[in-house]
């Protein structure tokens, strides 16, 4: 397998490729916690390039044999800039090795494009994709300790949530190249096939099928973070916020659902950093109130 030129420093490899207009790491990054942010960047950059090998790759066999080596690179330390940054950053100190096998096997299914009849195997689907790089994320957080099961449900259901917007977004573009999430339950509903929106024939039916798709994600937020504690809302901030830019994007294709054929709509503008700043502050005052009021 080849591998991307060794760099001296792996960790300013990953900020190059993450900390850019467009990607949600640049605007929440600044939030997380001081002494986890190089941890943080190299994390994510490893879970973004075990993700991206579906999309990256067309042979399904060679598809698997990279996911193989992305297990060889991280348990012998290979010398990809991203694994050395996992490694030097410390990020290997919370999340072992082991800890991403969940994700590969889930990548692993996605390699063909998968089919759904009915909309809770898609929803199952996406915690199943989107739920171990949370839980990942959760445990470079909380210093190597898994969260509790109650935690952890409602971070899976956090990434699922947003990973269904992602989906809603990008319905035209995967269309046109085949790829077609909705499930079979959707489409006869609004009268709607992979074919229609990949020929630009979707009209007010393809509207529809947006807003019911990215409303449906934008309740399933809302309702997980209304469930957190403010202090485990805080301890996991910077995955919230994350998951606030994907609110963020669904809250502009309910506006303008023709979006998803005229643009890829990302994170980026002004009113997404201050929507995030915004609810950082939030975070932050509600977890006080609550130090203040346990320890009076």
């Amino acid at each position: 397998m080849t591998t991307p030129p060794s760099t001296d420093d792996p960790v300013a490899w990953c900020r190059s490729r993450l900390l850019v207009p467009g990607h949600p790491l640049a605007l929440t990054l600044p939030y997380a916690a001081a002494d986890k942010r190089d941890a943080l960047v190299a994390l994510l950059t490893v879970i973004g390039e075990i993700a991206s090998v579906p999309g990256d790759v067309s042979d399904e066999q060679v598809a698997q044999r990279k996911l193989g080596w992305w297990r060889e690179a991280l348990a012998e330390g290979l010398p990809h800039p991203a694994v050395q940054a996992w490694l030097r950053s410390g990020a290997a100190q919370h999340v072992p090795p082991a800890g991403f096998d969940q994700l590969i096997d889930a990548v692993a299914a996605e390699i063909v494009p998968p089919r759904f009849e009915q909309v809770e195997a898609m929803e199952r689907h996406c915690r199943l994709i989107a739920g171990p790089g949370a839980l990942l994320e959760a445990m470079l957080v909380h210093d190597g300790t898994e969260p509790d099961e109650d935690e952890a449900r409602r971070l899976v259901r956090l990434a699922a949530a947003g990973y269904r917007i992602r989906i809603t977004r990008d319905l035209a573009l995967d269309a046109r190249q085949e790829r077609w999430l909705v499930p079979l339950e959707l489409q006869a509903e609004y009268q709607l096939t992979r074919q229609h929106v990949a020929a630009g024939e979707g009209g007010r039916r393809l509207d529809a099928l947006v807003r019911h798709m990215a409303g449906d994600a934008i309740l399933a937020i809302d309702k997980q973070i209304s469930e957190f504690s403010a202090p485990a809302a805080w301890r996991n901030r910077h995955f919230l916020l994350r998951v606030q830019l994907d609110r963020n994007i669904g809250g502009k294709l309910l506006r303008k659902p023709s979006r998803v054929v005229e643009e890829r709509v990302t994170p980026g503008r002004m009113s997404d950093a201050f929507s995030v700043w915004r609810r950082a502050r939030e975070l932050r005052k509600a977890a006080s109130a609550q130090s203040r009021s346990g320890s009076a």
